[in-house]
């Protein structure tokens, strides 16, 4: 239960991202627009099932596109996690803005947690990813937040750079999480 180090986890998310260019794009692709046209329900299996993905990749296996659909095998721990610890970010965000900043690392860590720590239960995910949060409070929130402004980046190039800078933030996500979850999870 290691603290983040927001350098490794950016460099990390750029090698990840160097190694399958094309891959990753297109999947930060599917995560975005299946998440968008199910008003947020298809959010939690397809980052659960790009997290599942990122690992094996990291592990040097072999990916391919329809990984990503890995994630639905996990769908109600996956849509449970990730929606319960959104909206808890976002009441966060609503109390004067800082609580939800603090706890913004709760989203990769409840979907990793699903993904890759064998959690079958997104309201226990949720809790495992609370406990490391609070205990890495600050290194967790700037580390996802550096992550964030990684990814919407890209934005200043009318939105088409996105394509490039949101899949290293997910896969900078995935080693954030992986970091604090320690080498057990």
């Amino acid at each position: 239960m290691a603290s983040p180090e927001i350098g490794h986890c950016v460099s990390a998310g750029i090698a990840g991202f160097k190694k399958n260019i094309v891959l990753h794009i297109v999947c930060s692709l599917l995560v975005g627009v299946a998440g968008s046209f199910s008003m947020g329900i298809l959010t939690g299996p397809m980052m659960v099932g790009y997290m599942k993905m990122i690992k094996a990749e990291d592990e040097g296996g072999k990916v391919e596109i329809g990984d990503i659909f890995k994630g639905f095998d996990d769908f109600v721990p996956a849509l449970v996690a990730v929606l319960v610890s959104s909206v808890a970010v976002s009441i966060g965000v609503m109390l004067c803005i800082i609580p939800g900043l603090l706890i913004i690392a709760l989203v990769p860590l409840s979907a990793y947690f699903v993904a890759v720590g064998g959690e079958k239960d997104g309201i226990n995910a949720i809790k495992r990813a609370w406990a490391l949060v609070k205990e890495n409070l600050v290194s967790s929130a700037l580390c996802a937040l550096v992550l964030g402004i990684v990814g919407s980046l890209g934005s200043v190039l009318c939105g088409v750079g996105m394509l490039l800078t949101l899949p290293i933030a997910f896969i900078g996500m995935y080693h954030m999480a992986k970091q604090m979850a320690g080498s057990g999870s």
